[in-house]
């Protein structure tokens, strides 16, 4: 089995290729859906937020606010790395259980969808790294069409990231997602081929 570690840029169009691969019945394993289990109610990690960051990143029902917790840490290197703390290795035991189970079924790619996957240094985990990219330019259009953000408030989110062009120049192969759909697709399918090429019969 041969690990893909897929990830990109905000507003990049990861998802999009994360959604081709599951097209293909081949297994994604998405970081995002991992912490938001990690953080389910009763859980160890979620406990643990409530200790570091206070009850204000609850809403009434007990659940974890995550817009009042993601507005607390935007921006706060220390309150994110406390965060990070946390949830890492919940999401990463479980990473490793599902990463054991498709082997177990057989499967000879399996795709890591994961945002961060340079921050959380998880690219030392992968056999590939694929990035799905687009221009700085093009994801601050994008974003500010998308999210409904000023021109400032996508610039400050694209601060908050790895520079797209690093994960561009650190990628095994790249998707490039600047025009139509249909381009995409072309591009997705070589990059499928040359994955099955390399992966164990």
């Amino acid at each position: 089995m041969i690990t893909v570690g897929l990830t990109g840029g905000i507003a990049s169009g990861k998802t999009t290729v994360s959604a081709m691969f599951r097209e293909l019945g081949i297994p994604v394993i998405c970081a995002d859906e991992l912490a938001h289990d990690a953080v389910k109610t009763g859980s160890p990690a979620l406990r643990e937020i409530r200790e570091v960051f206070g009850d204000e990143v609850f809403d009434q029902y007990g659940e974890l606010d995550r817009l009042k917790l993601g507005s607390r840490v935007f921006g706060n290197p220390l309150l994110k790395k406390q965060l990070e703390r946390i949830i890492h290795p919940a999401v990463a035991l479980k990473k490793q259980e599902l990463l054991d189970y498709y082997v177990s079924q057989g499967h000879p790619i399996v795709v890591i969808d994961v945002p961060l996957l340079f921050e959380a240094e998880w690219d030392k985990a992968v056999d590939v790294i694929l990035v799905v990219y687009v221009s700085r330019d093009l994801q601050a259009e994008r974003l500010v069409q998308r999210n409904g953000l000023s021109a400032e408030e996508a610039q400050a989110r694209l601060n908050s990231q790895w520079s797209i062009e690093d994960k561009k120049d650190k990628a095994h192969m790249v998707i490039d997602n600047s025009g139509s759909i249909e381009e995409t697709h072309i591009r997705f399918r070589q990059v499928i081929d040359e994955l099955r090429a390399m992966a164990p019969s």
